[in-house]
């Protein structure tokens, strides 16, 4: 077949140009995203619950809906939490399950479970997880400071509204941008404020109030009628659309008739705001752009960039920022990526060209790897697949392995030149002799990758792209080193030798350094054959130390330089004073240059899928200028929180990005679910501090801690109801009255709709319990109405709670987090035993740990599958069953000399050095494959065994150290930077090279020994 090729050299140079031509074309077409697009197996329903405390949503709604959803095919986990007016359910599927039938499933389960809630209860809303609904980047508008002082609310209104109307849309209107999503601005209300004194001289109570708003705000329908040879559809509409017009509203009492101005004041004032939204510490308006899942980021920067230009040239009084930025992650992970890729290929030039003593021979090894590169982007093309850092890495990674097939092959070639044969049967025997020995290299090192695929969990869906780079990277240059790389080498040889630098280091120059080297290292292990044995079965134990003392975490520590503050002040504090709060905070940083946006309060975006924060909790975003500033920087928080409020719950996380989306790297090390034995009564808030304090002393940790929420409790006597002949209802309107919460009625202002309240004037609890009075009913319409007051009717009591209520498969429970655990066995002993001392709870635990130890015991498996995949594959290469156990036998030296160097280098074994150490098991065994099919293919001709030893190393001497080097040397740029693509690949780096380094030494030296050991009774190899 080589013969072949070299004889039609225009063809074949004709047919690896057109494929070289798609794989440029098709480039430029690949989309490029952070991560590979995956359905994330996760759904989220919302509940809805207006006015009801938290414990009575979790018994009405959350727990019935809970019940019927627990009977999912697929659920691997459920969580619930239910909070003051609002609950979440939280969803988790096995992987591989279709997320669009469970979303199916969901819903139909929640409408089943609708016959059992209460009749006002509002259907949930099921939100499906997607990573393209993450934010892009938000972008916050600001008004200017005018001298420091204080924003106008109405500049802020027309900024709120301005920022709805004509920037949401504009941004909208982008084709890049799927939707925008808002939060922080104001809206209005109309206020009616009655005039008590006015009220109560004509007799008009407030109920006559919201009945005459109600009976003039109603839209009866239309009809159509004929007139002679015409038809008009009338409308009957007695809708108000205006303030006037509820000015001009009548009413009539005692034979008088009012209009409402003249008993109450009536005006349209700022809506009572359940949050805002900060940045820079003046009040925003913040727009989340959403990107189109398959528009190129680039473009939509541009789009952007000359929208939010040309606002900010026509509307000078408003700012506009950006903050939580993925777009400058994304540019600068693959950018580096992309640096890492060019600076790995240019180091392997170097290499070659010292080694192989030329430039032309660099100049065919690097001329068919390009080809190899820019042919496997084409078949990214045809297979779907995005440029990530995931596949990119694979690149990356299968960079040094794509050269291997090129190095072996010229390397052979200039071989037979050297024993006088032809160019053109040089290039033929060459290549013919390593056709074999190479395909058994390639299916070795993919068979690696292939059980990876198999891992559970986002993990194995993620290394797809990887094992689909490295794939086809190997496949692709195999045949273009034996296709493409014989044909370069004729016609670049044709008309001369090999260059000045093959005095120094090509065949010609006989016994050189490196072959001298080679010689003193395999001449001292013959000498100490039996101190290599031994050490080599150390190694077995060595490997299993190194695996259990080494710390091991999901995957590699990134540096950032973003945090996420969610804070709960544990106290009953509104949000004029959570905001002062929050400022303090920003203030106490601002001398760090951290910039800061926050969050405070309930947030307006639609795509929300966490939980609400309350009037109570902020969420606060910092940035800095460098990675190492966000530890003093969390530090410094922590230390201000705790020295001025106390009580406050405090969690720190990463910002949401795809990334922290599939891997979860905020999650809790540990998380004990305490769970009330008496299953009669809600567990006291005394009663969880005391287990909660006693876990703490237990365990020497301080959990994060739990949050509880002061009430009022108002408890209406009803037989006093009865004696003064007053309804609840009327009590309920007055309470919603006097604490400015009683909507009536909409105000329909054509494009806008307003809410209509009825207030009172502000005041505080114990004021509207002394003066407000309660006007009786009597039933038989006999009699004037006779104020009551209302502390007559009510008592009230204080009362204290869980903020959240959360739930799971088992009940509720109480959660007690635990992060930077390092002994998690003695942390779960302890708690244990703390539980089991009060004997009012039991415990149960999960958290990063239990996956962690998941993902570990997976990674062992597949390292067995891998190498009884190698096994197979050497076995039917050898036609041998004990030659395959030579080769393998260096793996566990490998593994213990990866493990000894990440922990020496204080990494840990995560599921990115654990692919290192994998992938390197079937990467480092090619060199013992060549060395190997080298003795036998010599020990077949006759040659004696420690002759054909000798006679294969230093056939196979430089090309092995070539392809080891230009492995090193391909991974080497990684080690170097510092953005996330290359601190996730670090670890897998670090596994690599170290595994390489010694798995070289080891092919090279310790298995010729081993070789040596098994067949020094034998003359031929035996199949």
């Amino acid at each position: 077949m080589i013969k072949f090729l070299l004889q039609r050299p225009i063809a074949v140079l004709m047919a690896f140009t057109a494929c070289f031509i798609l794989g440029l074309a098709t480039y430029f077409s690949l989309p490029v995203s952070l991560l590979p697009d995956i359905a994330i197996p996760e759904i989220t329903v919302q509940v809805a619950g207006e006015n009801r405390s938290a414990r009575e949503l979790e018994n009405t709604i959350v727990k019935p809906i809970r019940l019927q959803l627990m009977q999912l095919s697929g659920l691997r986990d459920i969580k619930s939490e239910a909070r003051d007016g609002s609950g979440i359910i939280r969803l988790s599927f096995d992987f591989g399950t279709n997320t669009e039938l469970a979303f199916i499933e969901v819903n139909e389960k929640i409408d089943a479970a609708m016959n059992y809630l209460p009749r006002d209860a509002e259907r949930p809303r099921v939100v499906k997880a997607s990573a393209t609904d993450i934010p892009v980047f938000c972008l916050n508008l600001t008004l200017r400071s005018d001298k420091g002082g204080e924003q106008d609310e109405e500049a802020f209104l027309n900024l709120s509204e301005f920022a709805e109307t004509v920037i949401k849309r504009r941004i909208e209107q982008l084709p890049e941008v799927a939707m925008v999503d808002m939060t922080g601005q104001v809206g209005r209300e109309l206020q009616i404020v009655p005039d008590r004194a006015m009220m109560e001289m004509a007799g008009i109570t407030q109920e006559d109030i919201e009945m005459a708003l109600t009976a003039n705000n109603i839209e009866p329908g239309s009809m159509t009628v004929r007139d002679g040879y015409y038809e008009y559809n009338i409308k009957f509409s007695t809708l108000l659309r205006t303030e006037e017009d509820v000015r001009n509203i009548y009413l009539r009492k005692g034979g008088r008739i009012f209009q409402l101005k003249d008993l109450s004041k009536i005006s349209i004032i700022p809506e009572k705001s359940a949050g805002a939204s900060l940045s820079a510490g003046k009040r925003a308006v913040t727009l989340a752009v959403i990107k189109q899942a398959d528009e190129n980021m680039d473009n939509m920067k541009e789009a952007l960039q000359e929208t939010m230009d040309y606002f900010a040239g026509i509307y000078p009084d408003i700012e506009f920022s950006i903050s939580r930025n993925q777009t400058e992650l994304l540019d600068y992970t693959i950018s580096n990526l992309k640096q890492n890729l060019s600076l790995g290929f240019v180091f392997i030039c170097i290499v070659a060209v010292l080694f192989l003593g030329d430039v032309k021979s660099p100049a065919v090894i690097g001329l068919s790897m390009v080809v190899s590169l820019v042919i496997s982007l084409l078949f990214f093309y045809l297979f779907n697949m995005s440029l990530n850092i995931i596949s990119l890495s694979g690149l990356i990674l299968a960079l040094g392995m794509m050269i291997d097939s090129s190095i072996v092959v010229t390397e052979n070639i200039a071989q037979y030149r050297a024993r006088g044969e032809t160019l053109e049967r040089a290039c033929d025997l060459g290549t013919t002799e390593v056709i074999t020995p190479m395909l058994s290299s390639t299916l070795t090192t993919i068979a690696v990758f292939v059980p990876l695929v198999f891992m559970s969990g986002i993990a194995g869906a993620i290394f797809y792209d990887q094992a689909f780079a490295v794939t086809v990277g190997l496949m692709v240059s195999y045949f273009t080193g034996i296709g493409l790389l014989p044909v370069l080498y004729k016609l670049f040889y044709m008309h001369g030798n090999r260059g000045w630098l093959a005095k120094q280091w090509g065949h010609d120059s006989g016994n050189n350094r490196l072959r001298a080297w080679y010689d003193k290292g395999i001449d001292f292990v013959f000498r100490h054959k039996r101190s290599n044995v031994l050490a080599l079965v150390l190694t077995i134990p060595l490997c299993v130390f190194c695996f259990y003392q080494i710390p091991t975490s999901r995957m590699p520590e990134i540096d950032q330089n973003e945090l996420i503050m969610r804070v709960e002040w544990n106290e009953n504090i509104h949000l004029d004073e959570n905001r002062a709060r929050v400022e303090a905070l920003c203030n106490q940083v601002d001398s760090m240059g951290a910039e800061h946006t926050a969050y405070i309060g309930r947030q307006q975006f639609l795509l929300n899928r966490d939980k609400e924060l309350s009037a109570t909790e902020a969420e606060v975003y910092f940035r800095t200028s460098d990675p190492k500033e966000i530890d003093p920087l969390q530090k410094r928080i922590s230390k201000w929180l705790k020295q001025n409020y106390p009580t406050a719950v405090i969690a720190f996380s990463p910002p949401e990005t795809v990334f922290e989306k599939l891997f979860v790297t905020g999650e809790a090390d540990v998380v004990a679910e305490l769970y009330a034995r008496n299953k009669a009564l809600a567990p006291k808030a005394d009663s969880i501090r005391l287990i909660e304090q006693g876990i703490a002393d237990a365990t020497g940790l301080n959990p994060s801690g739990v949050a509880f929420d002061n009430q009022l409790n108002i408890a209406v006597d009803q037989e006093k109801l009865l004696l003064y002949q007053v309804p609840y209802s009327e009590v309920y309107r007055v309470l919603k009255t006097a604490f400015r919460a009683n909507q009536v009625a909409m105000l329909r202002s054509f494009q806008q709709y307003l809410p209509i309240t009825v207030t009172d004037k502000e005041r505080t609890v114990n004021e509207v319990l002394e003066n407000t009075l309660v006007y009786t009913q009597p039933k038989d319409g006999n009699g004037a109405p006779t104020p009551v007051p209302l502390r007559e009717l009510v008592t009230v009591s204080h009362g204290e709670d869980l903020k959240a209520i959360t739930s799971g498969k088992n009940g509720e429970f109480v959660p007690l987090s635990f992060h930077k655990v390092d002994d998690a066995e003695a942390l779960m002993t302890g708690a244990r035993d703390e539980v089991a001392r009060t004997n009012k709870w039991d415990v149960a635990f999960s958290g990063a740990f239990f996956s962690n130890a998941k993902m570990l015991r997976e990674l062992v498996l597949i390292l067995m599958l891998s190498i009884l995949l190698m096994y197979f594959i050497l076995a039917a290469q050898f036609e041998s069953f004990l030659q395959p156990l030579i080769v393998l036998a260096e793996i566990p030296i490998d593994v213990a000399a990866a493990l000894l160097i990440l922990w020496i280098t204080g990494h840990t074994l995560n599921l990115m050095s654990a692919i290192g150490i994998v992938v390197t098991c079937g990467i480092i065994i090619n060199d013992s494959i060549l060395k190997i099919d080298a003795m036998n293919e010599l020990r077949k001709e006759g040659v004696p065994l420690l002759e054909a030893i000798h006679e294969a190393g230093h056939r196979r001497l430089r090309p092995i150290v070539m392809t080891s080097l230009t492995t090193v040397f391909g991974m080497v740029p990684l080690l170097f930077s510092f953005d996330m693509g290359s601190e996730l690949q670090k670890p897998l780096a670090i596994a690599m090279i170290s595994a390489m380094v010694v798995g070289t030494l080891i092919s090279l030296l310790v298995i010729p020994m081993v070789y040596w050991l098994i067949y020094r009774k034998k003359e031929i190899v035996k199949a």
